[in-house]
């Protein structure tokens, strides 16, 4: 079967995915360059600033919110959890039993893989306890959001490559397929650090410069 053979509602299932999953990528990409790159003293002062860790939450928080939603097993209701990366693969299934058996098949041991692991009860803990609900819990600090470390960006990345497959495998069956990047590699986050780093220390190393300039001429003419 075509893509342009989908049925609509189908099709509006495998946008509203892969949407989560590019979000997803796009969030967790972000957070591991102002997490997780090695920058010098002058590129750490603008990643370390107000705004870049107000950024870095609100990443956490996108990243959270889609990975969930990808997870979620959802409900029989056509209308919620549309984003649901189980329910699709029920659905297909369903149209496609005799061809698509097998991958059915291994699709959900890729999922049921994902949502055993301690990863997965960490970002459900977070979106439940935190994000989406304000719950009295030790993950719910108030004005203290702890970051990511190496590991769960690890973690993440492996765990969406696998979500990818399966993905892959859903889309087979309608001839398509979706293309991304894992990391993204859209670099303007790290270019735009590295620049306003080099054009600040520029900046300050001219200003010094003047003033000194500025010193002598008018010790010169006193």
């Amino acid at each position: 079967m075509k893509k342009d053979d989908i049925d609509s509602k189908i099709q509006e299932r495998f946008q509203h995915l892969y949407w989560s999953i590019y979000l997803y990528n796009l969030a967790l990409s972000e957070l591991q360059i102002i997490s997780d790159l090695n920058f010098n003293q002058s590129e750490l002062q603008i990643v370390n600033s107000h705004t870049f860790n107000f950024y870095r939450v609100t990443l956490q928080y996108c990243f959270a919110m889609e990975y969930n939603k990808i997870l979620e097993i959802g409900r029989k209701d056509n209308n919620q959890n549309i984003s649901s990366i189980y329910q699709l693969n029920e659905i297909i299934y369903s149209l496609n039993q005799s061809s698509f058996s097998e991958k059915y098949k291994e699709n959900k041991e890729q999922i049921e893989f994902i949502k055993s692991s301690l990863f997965y009860n960490k970002m459900k803990k977070l979106r439940d306890k935190k994000f989406a609900h304000a719950d009295n819990h030790e993950i719910n600090i108030p004005f203290s959001t702890k970051g990511f470390s190496t590991e769960d960006i690890y973690q993440g990345f492996s765990q969406l490559s696998i979500l990818k497959n399966v993905l892959n495998k859903l889309t087979f069956v309608y001839d398509f397929e979706y293309d991304l990047q894992i990391p993204n590699r859209d670099n303007r986050t790290e270019n735009f650090i590295k620049f306003h780093a080099e054009y600040k220390d520029y900046y300050f190393e001219n200003y010094k410069s003047a003033l000194k300039e500025k010193f002598n001429k008018k010790k010169n003419n006193s």
